[in-house]
């Protein structure tokens, strides 16, 4: 049977004084959603009923402000009073609606995308999808463009911060056609604007609860995960969210348990955006990108506030530490490397509608600034040497300026990838399964002038071998065995050459160490020295060329050098493998 709500939060506040002690645990173990984080100021709190009667226990007294109730019902009152247009906040279907709106009213560079469709993505725990709207000038295709994304409602009652993304979403379809800044945004990048993350919950704030916060996992006894404790990265740090399921901040079964962080962690994998900006409610604040109890390298922790305080000025909001691990920015920072920030809106959940509207026009020139100029510092594509293909690498630099393995990661698709670096100068290594790394030196100078970098990956592969057999002598025939295992069915050349040094550049940091001299094209068919230097491999691998060694004297005591390669066009270069050089001292 499905557990039912024990009933409906509570809104108190904390108004007698209490120990700093005190002051911390509450903060650190209940939803103190609003009102100041300052010792000795009051608290206050939104608490489930079993929370409620765990305050008590510690000897705190509780002013009750308010219990949850259907804010449906308050938007009605308050519609009828026509003092706070209420109704103009969203219901997830009202959502929907907005982004099919802007869809129809801008086809060309807005698109409907349902992200819970994604692979690793998945619905919620009541069957609702979770919807982006895609902005860019191409917007059917998945162009090889950098990513940004923009979401809100991880928390179900900040119905504001779903305000903020939606005004964002109208500012830049409105303005690509007269906002130079905003036109070459939409022509640069793609945007995926998340008005709602947690659907589940907005709808229960709707028909039952202003106050709720979680999704709606059924977790037995009661119901919810607060999908900003459950994200992967520092999910079991000394700060993060609740064990205790009847908790606000109950940080869930597991890391990245919820279908609404899946789908999220999923679109971030997909896309490896540049930026992620996430709103929430309330206060005012840009918070930094680690937990508290977080060991931050100074160096990074000064990149981190250079852009949190790009982003906070413009909106003339304060900065602080975020509450707690498990958080979304924390996420995408340390998962793929993407510039991500928490902004809390305002100073209430649900004030009236239009001073929404106020805010989101006040947080605008934030947001314009970070996807308008910040840059990373690098900037570029992993490919395979193999069709140029795109390749998912996990990108790591040294000197190593983390605590907890954090990396930054291209994208499958296209191998697209962006680096936030601090000024100095790094040795930036590019790892993925079944290729050999590579490493390149990268330099930063100056911050948002990002510099190029493509890289090419080898996948891994048997080495090829080249062996002899024969007395090397005037007049006899050497034979050459070229072993390629696993190229079956594709062409092979044997191939001579006078020197070795500086061979022949296939790129990707190859090179097929054969010069390209006269023995080299005195051995290409039709050859008076090879025979059977060139054909398709059989399924052993292995073939075998003859050198014909000419008897004339004056070949004694000259050093020739034979390698063998597998040819392929599909790879850079047109090379697969290769063999090392051999060398034969021909006798005389």
């Amino acid at each position: 049977s499905l557990a039912q709500d024990p009933g409906t939060s509570y809104h108190v506040r904390v108004d007698e004084p209490i120990g700093p002690g005190m002051h911390a645990l509450l903060l650190s173990r209940y939803d103190a959603g609003c009102g100041p984080r300052v010792t000795g100021a009051p608290i206050e709190m939104y608490l489930q009923p079993e929370e409620y009667g765990q305050v008590l226990a510690l000897g705190v007294k509780l002013k009750v402000l308010g219990r949850g109730r259907p804010f449906a019902e308050i938007a009605t009152e308050n519609a009828k009073t026509q003092l706070l247009p209420d109704t103009n906040y969203y219901t997830s279907a009202e959502v929907v609606a907005e982004i099919d709106a802007l869809v129809t009213a801008f086809p060309a560079i807005a698109r409907k995308v349902e992200i819970s469709a994604l692979p690793g993505a998945a619905k919620t725990h009541e069957n609702r999808s979770i919807w982006a709207l895609k902005i860019s000038d191409n917007v059917g295709t998945d162009e090889d463009e950098p990513a940004v994304v923009i979401a809100a409602q991880h928390h179900a009652r900040e119905l504001n911060s779903t305000v903020m993304v939606i005004e964002a979403m109208k500012k830049i379809v409105t303005g690509y056609a007269t906002d130079p800044q905003l036109k070459a945004l939409v022509d640069g990048y793609e945007i995926y604007c998340v008005p709602c993350v947690n659907p589940d919950g907005t709808d229960y704030v709707w028909s039952s609860d202003n106050n709720w916060r979680k999704n709606r996992r059924n977790n037995g006894s009661n119901y919810g995960v607060d999908n900003n404790r459950n994200y992967p990265f520092l999910w079991t740090s000394t700060c993060s969210g609740s064990t205790s399921t009847s908790s606000e901040t109950y940080r869930g079964p597991s890391a990245g348990s919820e279908p609404e962080n899946q789908t999220m962690m999923a679109l971030s994998r997909l896309l490896r955006p540049e930026i992620y900006l996430d709103f929430h409610s309330s206060g005012r604040e840009v918070l930094s990108t680690y937990a508290p109890c977080a060991t931050v390298n100074s160096t990074i922790a000064a990149l981190i506030q250079r852009y949190q305080d790009s982003l906070r000025t413009p909106m003339s909001y304060a900065a602080r530490l975020p509450s707690a691990g498990g958080e979304a920015p924390e996420f995408h920072w340390a998962d793929g490397g993407t510039m991500s920030f928490l902004t809390e809106v305002m100073t209430s959940f649900q004030p009236a509608y239009s001073q929404a509207l106020t805010e989101a026009a006040r947080v605008w020139p934030g947001i314009q600034t970070a996807l308008t100029t910040w840059q990373p510092a690098v900037r570029g594509h992993v490919r395979s040497i193999f069709q140029s293909q795109g390749v998912a690498a996990t990108i790591r630099y040294t000197p190593n300026l983390f605590a907890y393995n954090e990396q930054a990661a291209s994208r499958a698709r296209d191998g697209r990838y962006a680096l936030w670096l601090p000024l100095g100068t790094y040795q930036v290594t590019f790892s993925a399964p079944g290729f050999a790394s590579v490493t390149k030196t990268v330099v930063v100078t100056s911050y948002d002038a990002p510099q190029a970098l493509e890289i090419d990956m080898v996948p891994t592969m048997t080495p090829a071998t080249l062996t002899k057999t024969g007395s090397d002598r005037l007049g006899t025939t050497t034979t050459l065995t070229y072993t390629s295992t696993g190229d079956a069915g594709e062409r092979y050349w044997v191939l001579l050459s006078l020197g070795t040094v500086p061979g022949i550049p296939l790129g990707a940091g190859r090179t097929l160490p054969l010069n390209p001299d006269a023995a080299l094209f005195a051995s290409l068919p039709p050859s008076p020295l090879l025979s059977n230097q060139f054909g398709t491999l059989p399924a052993s691998g292995v073939a075998q060329a003859l050198f014909a060694i000419p008897n004339i004297p004056q070949f004694s005591g000259l050093t020739v050098y034979a390698g063998g390669l597998t040819e392929n066009a599909m790879y850079l270069g047109y090379v697969k493998n290769f063999s090392s050089s051999l060398a034969i001292r021909i006798n005389p």
